[in-house]
Parts: structure tokens; sequence; C-alpha cells
């Protein structure tokens, strides 16, 4: 597999600043939950998630078609309202797809990646000249 120099570090920079902070940022948007009759309100301590080792290694994801990942636990509390009593239990999030050290990720066992790209909006693209005597517009190469 070849790679662009300094492409798969880019890559996993990235990710890794996703796992150090983006999660905590993402599981802090996640809305306060409350019953109907506002008596019990649940909660999640997101400055304690986990993330578990996988299950399988990167080669069996690949051969079994299977995706490569880890599973996020968070913990979270019931809290009762009027007396202030809080029951604590970890709960399971969801997967989350880890990158491996080539900056690819393995989804159904297929090696995956992240392209950044600049959308250009397809027609004809101008510039424009400007000399002393006239200025005209022409296409673009």
């Amino acid at each position: 597999m070849s790679t662009i120099p300094g492409f798969n570090q880019i890559q996993f920079e990235g990710f890794c600043r996703f796992i150090d902070q983006g999660l905590t940022e993402e599981l802090y948007k996640f809305p306060k939950i409350e019953d109907t009759d506002q008596e019990i309100e649940f909660q999640l301590f997101v400055e304690t998630y986990q993330l578990v080792e996988p299950l399988i290694k990167e080669k069996d994801a690949v051969y079994e078609s299977l995706t490569y990942s880890s599973e996020l636990y968070v913990s979270a509390g019931l809290i009762w309202k009027t007396s202030r009593d809080m029951q604590d239990q970890t709960i399971f999030i969801g997967n989350i797809p880890l990158m491996n050290s080539l900056g690819t990720s393995i989804i159904n066992g297929i090696y995956r990646i992240v392209i950044n790209q600049i959308l250009q909006s397809p027609g004809i693209y101008y510039k424009s000249e400007l000399t002393i005597t006239e200025f005209r517009s022409i296409p673009a190469p």
C-alpha cells in the first residue's frame, strides 16, 4: 500500500485528538434527560469514559469481514431529585472504529481512509487580466 508522505501522520494525529478531546466534547453535548414527572434525572459522567481493548486483531477483522473497533463505555447516573439519591452504572454507548498506524480504519473487513477535499462547483472558471489599454476576461485553463 503506497502512502502520501506524512499523510498517515496527519490522519493519526487527528484521530488521537478526537479520542483525547473530541470524544469528551461530543459526550458533553448529550442532552439532559428527565422523566415526565421531573422526579428523576439521567446524567452522563463523561470524564470517566472507557475504550475497551478490541476483542479481535486487525488482520482477523480483515479476514472475517469485521470492523476493527473498540467499545465505548461511560459512567451514568440516575438522580432522584426529591432525595438526591443516585444510582451509578456503566453503560455501553457504541463502537468506535480504531485507526491503525497507516492512518486507515478497517470497516467490514475493508481498509478505509478519510480524505479531506475542497469542493469546487462545476462550470467555467475565468481569470481577469488588466492591461494599460483594455480589460478582458478569458477562460481559465
